[in-house]
């Protein structure tokens, strides 16, 4: 069972009103992770979230080595529910390539992705109802992806990857960082795509405690893995022990990795859509019947440009059928460009929710309509300080409309909650 914060910062009242607003913390667990001495080369055993892998990425990955996360992590529907997840996590323990450590502790995570660097803690994040506002998300979620994973990890037990928050920390709690990386680090090395990682084992109970001080008033924002947030307080609900104090069953924990957002900023990148069985023609025909204007471009370059324009009374949207490119402007009726999609256009388009797809890159929806005729839009990501005002007054905005970069890589730690 991890541990909960200090008692002196065990319930506090957020303003007004009966609600009570409970401290927010990330308690020390006994981390599982691979065993380098049966593994090899930790570099090869890492990999990126599972909600931005492709099939050239997977394979990459497999063949570099054949206990990668990836064979964990990523959906293979013959797989379902997760039975052969759960025997070769069984398998991979008994064979000591996965290793739980013997105390629990919190770890520091610091990685460099193309010259950007990014350090946060890994720890139990404690499941806290939205009304509280200590963990705020920022966008809506699909049900599909929350029971993928809520499967995954009712089979599994296994929390295999951190959900990212971000939140100002204190400057005594940087300092208080600043010193765990003075020591040597438990592992230091670098991935196949030329990423580096380095890992901190924190075990000391007063640098637990002096950051759980710090960390217990602070209000976090979920940047990356609402659908595995959804789904921890899914499993919460379903599978805790009723007559449990607070913050006392493993169901009221979930894995998550904190970033200071003041010292080690993320940028805010686009999620684009492809909508299948739509073609440009249709686009046409449709912005004439709203009033929208759709104009042909030159090329790619062209479309962004325009589209990228702000203009605080219309979004504008690059469009390509993969051969062509265009770009719609449509009168504003939200502030979030993705918001004006989905509440605005996809609707009045008469689109359904099956088809549209999601993709990181422009290049991975242009591979999409290639394979699948349809038509990619291009959606300018809102800033943070949308983000962040959007989440403090508990607005969700569309499902997908952030990317939060660079993302963690998942592998270094994991866990079982079985070792509580």
């Amino acid at each position: 069972m991890p541990d909960s914060a200090p008692e002196d910062t065990a319930r506090t009242t957020d303003g007004p009103g009966p609600a009570s607003r409970r401290p927010f913390v990330l308690a020390p667990f006994r981390g599982l992770h691979y065993d380098p001495a049966r593994v090899g080369d930790l570099g090869t055993v890492i990999s990126p979230p599972y909600d931005v892998l492709d099939a050239e990425t997977v394979r990459d990955l497999e063949n570099g080595n054949r206990r990668n996360i990836v064979r964990l992590i990523l959906s293979r529907r013959f797989e379902r529910p997760y039975l052969a997840v759960r025997r070769r996590l069984e398998s991979w323990r008994a064979k000591g390539y996965l290793v739980a450590d013997d105390q629990p502790g919190l770890y520091l995570y610091q990685y460099t992705v193309d010259g950007t660097t990014v350090r946060g803690l890994i720890g139990l994040v404690a499941l806290r109802e939205d009304e509280e506002r200590v963990v705020l998300p920022h966008e809506g979620v699909m049900e599909a992806p929350v029971e993928d994973r809520t499967v995954l990890m009712r089979t599994t037990e296994t929390n295999l990857e951190p959900i990212l928050l971000v939140h100002e920390g204190s400057q005594r709690l940087r300092e208080s960082l600043d010193a765990v990386t003075a020591a040597t680090p438990d592992c230091d090395f670098v991935a196949l795509d030329g990423s580096r990682h380095v890992l901190w084992n924190v075990t000391a109970n007063d640098v637990l405690h002096d950051l759980a001080v710090e960390l217990a008033p602070a209000q976090v924002l979920i940047a990356d893995g609402h659908h595995r947030y959804a789904a921890y307080q899914r499993l919460q609900a379903e599978l805790r022990d009723p007559a449990s104090p607070p913050d006392s069953s493993p169901w009221d924990f979930g894995l998550a990795m904190l970033v200071d957002q003041h010292d080690y900023p993320m940028t805010v990148g686009p999620i684009h859509r492809t909508i299948s069985a739509l073609t440009l023609s249709d686009v046409a025909d449709l912005a004439e019947e709203r009033g929208d204007r759709l104009v042909g471009v030159a090329d790619r370059e062209s479309a962004f440009s325009q589209a990228g324009v702000t203009d605080p009374d219309r979004a504008a949207f690059a469009l390509s059928d993969g051969r062509t490119w265009a770009v719609l402007s449509t009168s504003r009726s939200h502030e979030v460009d993705a918001a004006v999609l989905h509440e605005d256009l996809l609707p009045s388009w008469h689109v359904a929710e099956g088809q549209v797809g999601y993709h990181h890159s422009i290049d991975q929806a242009l591979h999409t309509v290639a394979r699948q005729p349809g038509v990619v839009v291009a959606v300018q990501p809102p800033d943070l300080r949308q983000v962040m005002e959007s989440s403090s007054r508990g607005i969700r905005m569309p499902r997908k409309s952030t990317s939060f970069a660079p993302k963690p890589r998942v592998g270094l730690v994991m866990r079982d909650l079985r070792d509580s």
